[in-house]
């Protein structure tokens, strides 16, 4: 009976431990949970509330990778075309400094491939803003209206059709960054 005591006693401690295990559940930390509200805030279109979690977890967890990864988020959510606050041209700021910042950082593959499509979308939106205001307002015409007038036919047609091709590339980079977004609100599916 005593020779197998030990080994009872050690059976019986991998039991505990085995239910144990069975009982506890892993409970979401503080970064999880951030971020699960901060993109339920996205998601209802309430990027300052996102913005203020994202800086209360910083206030909270200072140093940490977590709060040095909420600068990828909080950029991410600037470049989102629904936000009415953000911009691209801040949006491709914050990715710079973001990258600059963390150079091993979780997000450094999407950060990096956030920030080229935005400065494709801002090429774009500026190439369309060019070309808009490039179009004389209320030329004026002399005696060969004939001969302005068709030029200038000619020249408005030829700007719709780059106008055309400006706002099928915006779809393009848009749609882009629509994918990109639901690949990072769902990093895991």
């Amino acid at each position: 009976m005593n020779r197998f005591l030990p080994t009872l006693l050690v059976a019986t401690m991998f039991a505990g431990c085995a239910t144990l295990q069975n009982v506890t559940k892993p409970q979401p930390g503080d970064w999880d949970r951030t971020l699960y509200y901060a993109r339920q805030n996205v998601d209802g279109h309430n990027y300052y509330a996102a913005d203020k979690l994202l800086d209360e977890y910083v206030r909270t967890h200072p140093g940490t990778t977590e709060a040095n990864e909420t600068a990828f988020w909080k950029a991410a959510y600037t470049v989102d075309p629904a936000n009415d606050r953000g911009s691209l041209g801040d949006g491709i700021t914050q990715l710079d400094a973001y990258l600059t910042s963390n150079p091993n950082g979780m997000y450094r593959d999407e950060a990096t491939l956030l920030r080229r499509t935005a400065a494709v979308a801002q090429s774009v939106n500026n190439t369309l803003r060019v070309t808009v205001d490039s179009v004389p307002a209320g030329t004026a015409t002399k005696d060969t209206v004939v001969v302005v007038s068709k030029s200038r036919d000619e020249e408005i047609a030829s700007l719709k059709e780059q106008l055309a091709k400006s706002k099928d590339e915006l779809a393009k980079v848009s749609a882009e960054l629509e994918r990109i977004k639901k690949r990072l609100a769902n990093p895991n599916g």
